[in-house]
């Protein structure tokens, strides 16, 4: 499901209730800032999170991320030699350990379901990885569950399926950073503070804005129109990011609306007789 937020003054009311006079001019530059910088938060709570952190260690979190999540379906060469080590039969273990040498992943499904370790097995083939993750994953959250009482074993391709997901890791934040980009309003990269990884130009999604800062109540919607968007910005990041993205903006709008206020206004002799 896409993320459609919208950014307007009213997060920002009682800051602007004591200065109607100075705030024509000020309350759409605020707006904007402020939904620029209400972006910039969204991607950086989006998985994998990046918040506090740079684009390098961002991006390995994902990685990370994506390998645990694979971890839970497929059995490799590696993470067989783990279900080995942990055979407490020493005979078992070392009649396992032989076939896993000789390559032979069949027939270590074979012994473990014959003794009782595991109910079936499955040896998956390259073609046949992306169904199968698929298969395992909820379409409804996108978590992905191990299965029960039996085993998939894949002999190749599954790291270059990985390799596939991971240059994904930050198409999810995309969308927001092509919504900063669209709001603008700073000088500069507007959108700085988003890691690198999530705003390369053959990484972005499609993030839309509408923008309302003309109208007598100005706003700028924007949305991430990407389909699992809200599985991977819970709402209570959303708020998190508002939050934080309101107390800046309210410290932003106090200053901006006194050097409105010094600017605007000039007593005339009158005033102090």
């Amino acid at each position: 499901m896409a993320v459609k937020i919208k950014s307007d003054t009213s997060q920002l009311d009682e800051i602007f209730a004591n200065f109607q006079k100075f705030t024509k001019q000020t309350i759409p530059i605020l707006v904007r800032r402020h939904a620029r910088l209400l972006a910039v938060h969204l991607a950086n709570r989006t998985q994998p999170f990046s918040v506090g952190a740079n684009s390098k260690n961002a991006k390995k979190l994902g990685q990370n991320a994506v390998a645990n999540d694979l971890s839970k379906v497929f059995r490799t060469k590696m993470t067989l030699q783990a279900v080995i080590d942990k055979t407490q039969d020493e005979k078992l273990r070392e009649r396992l350990q032989k076939l896993l040498i000789k390559g032979d992943s069949r027939k270590v499904g074979e012994v473990l379901k014959s003794v009782g370790m595991i109910k079936d097995y499955e040896i998956i083939a390259k073609s046949g990885i992306a169904a199968k993750h698929k298969q395992q994953r909820s379409p409804r959250t996108g978590r992905t569950w191990s299965p029960r009482n039996s085993m998939n074993i894949t002999t190749s391709g599954l790291q270059t399926y990985a390799n596939e997901i991971m240059r994904r890791v930050g198409f999810s934040k995309s969308a927001w950073a092509e919504c900063a980009e669209r709001i603008g309003g700073v000088k500069g990269d507007p959108t700085r503070g988003i890691p690198a990884f999530a705003k390369s130009k053959d990484n972005i999604a499609k993030g839309v804005i509408i923008d309302g800062t003309k109208s007598s109540n100005p706003f700028i919607t924007m949305t991430s129109n990407i389909p699992w968007a809200s599985r991977i910005l819970p709402k209570i990041q959303i708020q998190g990011a508002q939050d934080i993205v309101r107390l800046k903006m309210m410290w932003q709008a106090n200053i901006m609306i006194g050097q409105a206020a010094k600017k605007n206004f000039n007593p005339k002799p009158e005033d102090n007789e």
